[in-house]
């Protein structure tokens, strides 16, 4: 069973996006911001565009934003946090952003599989822990990698500890865990349960991460295919979502151009702010730039603490978002 209802879908919105930017990354290892295909698709409409489409099923959803007094408050605790962190100088701000983003992509994926295993009808634990292993153990190797980029925001983001001996024991271990999640895979297949869908919602991940972090060299092939891998496969859950839950969207493709709609004016809106008004404003009075600070980061932390709401197992909706499509209403 599928969660977006056919396997042609699930591929689409899932799982080609990202290991179509691992080959365009190979290609092009150098795309660069001053790309169009990265600094619009993946970076604007993408990154950027995917966080807003969470609005849709909170602020823009009648019912859902009465149930939850937190929908109002997060935000101004937000920008108030990230405005006074910035402005007292508090150090890490944009080492916490990176961070939060990576684990809130691991979650994503561990979202999924859980997903799938309801579908299934069966719960995996072992699975579980595979998850967050393949998606996070490889960012803890590359803080050991020569070669690794700790700059994104600031030229110190991560917390890059060269050590060439230590990655390559890091590196062993992490192929011991791909090597006993594959027995394990296999010994199941052998024994009936064959669960093709909860098999690709670790491995294509998995492999798109061993890439990123292990293999890649250039900003480009590092995030490009975690972009596509998060953004595109939001936009394809988020529409199901509100087809399922919202009379308003009765209609599939309704919603997903709603939310790629929404994706594209909101998220090219924010990268035009932060080319355009952000280096204007900050140094230029602190105060002003540490709101401006607190402003832009509050849309992306709110769409990681809605995340953790509306697509809980225990929400409101959760019995039409997470129907069999046979199911659904």
């Amino acid at each position: 069973m599928w969660i977006l209802s056919t396997p042609l879908k699930e591929f689409s919105y899932l799982y080609a996006p990202g290991l179509l930017a691992v080959a365009v990354s190979l290609i092009l290892p150098d795309l660069g911001d001053e790309s169009l295909l990265y600094g619009i698709l993946a970076m604007g409409i993408i990154d950027s565009g995917h966080v807003y489409t969470t609005a849709w099923r909170t602020w823009l959803h009648p019912e859902e934003v009465k149930s939850r007094a937190g929908y109002w408050i997060f935000p101004i605790i937000f920008c108030v946090f990230f405005t006074l962190w910035f402005y007292l100088g508090i150090p890490c701000l944009w080492a916490f952003v990176v961070y939060a983003t990576f684990y809130h992509h691991a979650r994503q994926v561990y979202g999924f599989s859980k997903w799938y295993q309801k579908l299934n009808h069966r719960n995996d634990k072992f699975s579980d822990y595979v998850i967050y292993f393949l998606a996070l153990f490889p960012l803890i190797i590359y803080h050991f990698r020569p070669e690794a980029i700790g700059s994104y925001y600031t030229e110190n983001d991560l917390f890059l500890y060269p050590w060439t001996e230590l990655r390559d024991v890091l590196l062993l271990l992490y192929l011991a865990g791909v090597f006993i999640w594959i027995i394990r895979e296999y010994r199941l297949w052998n024994s009936g349960t064959r669960e093709v869908n909860r098999i690709l919602s670790i491995a294509c991940p998995g492999v798109i991460y061993a890439y990123c972090f292990l293999v890649g060299t250039t900003i480009t092939q590092i995030l490009f295919p975690l972009l596509f891998l998060h953004g595109v496969a939001y936009f394809g859950v988020m529409g199901q979502s509100l087809s399922r839950t919202q009379k308003r969207f009765n209609r599939k493709y309704l919603a997903i151009m709603t939310v790629l709609g929404t994706a594209v004016i909101l998220g090219l809106s924010e990268s035009w702010f932060e080319e355009e008004m952000v280096p204007r404003e900050l140094g230029q009075n602190p105060l002003l730039s540490s709101l401006i600070v607190g402003i832009s980061l509050t849309p992306l932390f709110c769409h990681y603490a809605f995340d953790a709401i509306i697509w809980r197992k225990n929400h409101r909706e959760a019995g039409r978002v997470f129907a069999s499509e046979t199911s659904a209403p």
